[in-house]
């Protein structure tokens, strides 16, 4: 047996004992995988404090979605959730800057449109969607999940996410139609 085939054998039986609730197993999943995954977000985010940040938190969605997750590998799903997580937050960054951008000018354009009002209206349509169809989006646009993993986790296919991604967004477009555009003059 190659040494690769006992590592993917060890990691499935430490993904055993974590669904368990084995707290062991998980620490050392951290251990092994926490210094390397720091690493490759310091690649993304060029700061370690909030790499090291980042990845706990990955770690610690991890262990309280144990019960229900579905992985096939566990490097390749650190990998990626922490690949998508950086993605994210720096989304989130450059969200932020052109904000502080906008405020720091002090302009008084439509002083009664702020972000938070922004933020209220997208997640109120949002909120509007069906269930599942909700549930899906937020899994692809906040959670960075790709249609093949929301499908595995949903337990439904790809074709379906696909289909419910489609419906949301045109939901959307239509509803945010008449703000899109104040929108985007705020943070452009």
């Amino acid at each position: 047996m190659s040494s690769t085939e006992n590592t993917h054998i060890d990691d499935k039986q430490l993904l055993l004992k974590i669904k368990a609730g084995d707290e062991r197993a998980f620490e050392l999943l951290f251990k092994h995988y926490y210094p390397h995954l720091v690493i490759f977000a310091q690649r993304y985010l060029s700061d370690r404090a909030n790499s090291e940040s980042l990845v706990q938190d990955v770690f610690l969605k991890m262990w309280e979605k144990r019960s229900s997750l579905d992985i096939r590998s566990l490097k390749g799903y650190l990998v990626v959730t922490v690949r998508n997580q950086c993605h994210n937050e720096l989304k989130h960054q450059a969200v932020v800057r052109a904000y502080e951008k906008v405020d720091n000018a002090e302009t008084e354009v439509w002083p009664e449109y702020r972000e938070t009002h922004y933020l209220d209206r997208i997640n109120k349509v949002i909120n509007e969607l069906p269930k599942q169809r909700q549930i899906i989006f937020k899994m692809s646009r906040m959670d960075g999940l790709k249609y093949r993993e929301i499908a595995e986790q949903l337990n439904i296919s790809p074709k379906t996410v696909e289909a419910q991604m489609g419906k949301a967004l045109k939901f959307l477009r239509e509803h945010l139609q008449p703000i899109k555009k104040q929108i985007l003059t705020m943070f452009l």
